[in-house]
């Protein structure tokens, strides 16, 4: 696999793992303004549309989230380790 594939291959990992997080985070939080009173198909479509929808957007944004979740991390580490230093002198 060539640097293209395997970052096609990663962005596609990352987005479908995107998907499924938003959509199960989605789906047990709407589960909190549904009213009990609705009939069952009714409430399992309000929870199941919703989160296929919020998931698909937040799949669709990927690799904006993977290169904002590694930006965060390094910069997370370097100031970490600037800390660490800020405290030792």
């Amino acid at each position: 696999m060539d640097e293209e594939e395997y970052e096609f291959h990663a962005i596609g990992v990352w987005s479908f793992w995107v998907f499924i997080a938003a959509a199960f985070f989605t789906g047990y939080n709407i589960q909190e303004f549904i009213p009990d009173e609705w009939p069952k198909w009714v409430r399992i479509a309000s929870t199941i549309i919703p989160a296929v929808i919020v998931g698909g957007l937040l799949g669709a944004l990927g690799i904006f989230i993977r290169i904002g979740f590694f930006f965060a991390l390094t910069w997370g580490v370097i100031g970490l380790v600037l800390y660490w230093i800020w405290q030792s002198i």
